[in-house]
């Protein structure tokens, strides 16, 4: 019985370590998250496609750098599909173990790029806010659900568009 309750032990210890030190300094991080929406009103129809990998390093035990280079594709109906490409960096802190399996983690990203219509090209900018659980899968993999809030500006409008969702995505953790 003392050696189940030992072995136990270890095991326990040894599965929660090496959670923990998946956002452990010196760290790679590689993984990314992509979204599909589509929206009808009477004859209105919208339809958006959004993949973004991302890439990022541990510079101190549970706070990540890095950037994703996001491409979205966004059609209304009877007119042009408008394309985007957007560099964004981000600064991603992983705070509050949630059992041995999950942490939560808050990410932030700001980035640049333009977007295309048709013929015309136009710059944008735009920023997120997401939080929420990654959940350990095993020792490499994490499935991330976040709740998002955030902002896209065009050079040429006055107004910026503002959006809250829900982003899923996979990251894959390389230890040192």
């Amino acid at each position: 019985m003392k050696k189940i309750l030992l072995l136990s032990a270890i095991l326990i210890i040894a599965t929660t370590t090496n959670l923990i030190a998946q956002t452990s300094k010196g760290n790679w991080l590689l993984g990314g998250s992509a979204g599909f929406s589509s929206q009808k009103n009477g004859d209105y129809k919208f339809t958006s496609f959004t993949i973004a990998p991302a890439a990022g390093y541990f510079v101190i035990d549970d706070l990540g750098i890095g950037a994703a280079l996001a491409y979205s594709n966004f059609k209304e109906d009877n007119s042009d599909a408008v394309n985007s490409f957007v560099f964004a960096p981000f600064v991603r802190y992983y705070f509050l173990p949630l059992g041995k399996g999950a942490k939560l983690f808050a990410n932030g990203t700001f980035g640049f790029g333009s977007a295309k219509a048709g013929g015309d090209s136009e710059s944008l900018t735009t920023w997120q806010i997401a939080a929420g659980p990654a959940i350990f899968l095993n020792q490499s993999i994490a499935l991330e659900i976040a709740l998002g809030y955030g902002s896209t500006k065009y050079k040429n409008d006055d107004d910026a568009t503002n959006s809250f969702g829900i982003n899923v995505g996979f990251q894959i953790h390389f230890k040192k």
